[in-house]
């Protein structure tokens, strides 16, 4: 399973650290706001994903109907030339696992090696956004823009230990679609948002608009696209403030090198949100219905609260 991109400098951060020791609408609320021309459907179900191989290019929208009783997400990966799926499992899915096995084993020099060991090509790989964290039989859509080319749609949650998109088994894809994104363009313009946020180096911030009760359809800048020693990446996600512990609780949750952290179940319940959108100076759209309380928007990075990268939101009612 693999993190965002694994370039060069990623890895080399990680080996140092390791030697020291990234309900949502219902599919009819968001057809009344926005009517998406060019759609993937998607379907989580099985801890599988289930959805058409081939899109139009251009302005797209992804929603992800997860049929599970768990949390998922949908991240969008376009592959290097000449780099199938089942590589991106093989070569980089199942090398990240037997690492993180390692981490949690104790053994982080043998974690170091192992993540040491990716591919040269994991450095081609961008990312696309993708429908954000969303509870079990909930709705979480995106919209961003897809050049043509060969992709994959991943969710990289923890059950027991093991990732989502893990295999195991070598030819064998988890939680891993492969997808084509055809030259032919779809034509769809682009959402109008009600509210816009903008990431930068400075972490998240609420630019212009605001939350009403219902349905939001949300604008992300990616004015900058870091990458942490975790080789994790900015994005944002939606979570609900409805109890004592909820935003350390998430905090918690978005450091994925902890035994706890996106492992399931969640302990707070999550919206919808985006994934990754590179290059810096992209931006993507996603859609979420909320009702009147408050809201936690997060990205999934270790201490996401002294990054700068969790705002706390109310919406009345």
């Amino acid at each position: 399973m693999t993190r965002r991109n694994w370039n060069s400098f990623a890895v080399l951060r990680i080996l140092l650290t390791l030697s020291a020791c990234a309900p949502a609408p219902s599919s009819t609320d968001a057809d009344v706001a926005f009517q998406p021309t060019n759609l993937l459907e998607l379907t989580a179900s099985g801890m599988r994903f289930e959805g058409p191989e081939t899109i139009k290019s251009g302005w797209t929208t992804i929603r992800l109907n997860n049929k599970d009783d768990m949390i998922h997400f949908a991240l969008v990966a376009r592959l290097p030339d000449g780099v199938s799926a089942v590589q991106y499992s093989d070569e980089l899915g199942s090398v990240f696992q037997r690492g993180y096995d390692a981490m949690m084993a104790g053994d982080h020099e043998l974690a170091g090696e192992i993540f040491g060991d990716m591919p040269s090509w994991a450095t081609g790989l961008t990312y696309h956004g993708g429908p954000g964290l969303i509870e079990g039989n909930a709705i979480s859509q995106a919209t961003t823009f897809l050049p043509p080319g060969n992709y994959v749609i991943e969710c990289y949650i923890k059950s027991g230990g093991v990732f989502h998109s893990a295999s195991y088994q070598q030819g064998v894809l988890a939680m891993v679609l492969p997808l084509t994104v055809l030259p032919e363009n779809g034509e769809m313009p682009e959402p109008e948002a009600d509210v816009i946020f903008t990431l930068n180096g400075n972490g998240l911030s609420l630019k212009d608009g605001d939350l009403k009760a219902g349905t939001n359809i949300i604008r992300v800048n990616f004015d900058t696209q870091i990458r942490y020693p975790s080789a994790v990446g900015q994005d944002v996600h939606v979570f609900k403030i409805d109890r004592e512990g909820s935003v350390a609780n998430a905090v918690t949750f978005m450091d994925w090198q902890t035994e706890a952290g996106l492992s399931v179940p969640a302990p707070v319940t999550f919206v919808g949100g985006i994934n990754d959108v590179m290059p810096a100076g992209s931006h993507g759209y996603f859609t979420v219905d909320l009702e009147p309380g408050r809201y936690g928007f997060i990205a999934e990075v270790p201490d996401a609260d002294k990054k700068g990268m969790l705002l706390q939101l109310d919406v009345a009612g």
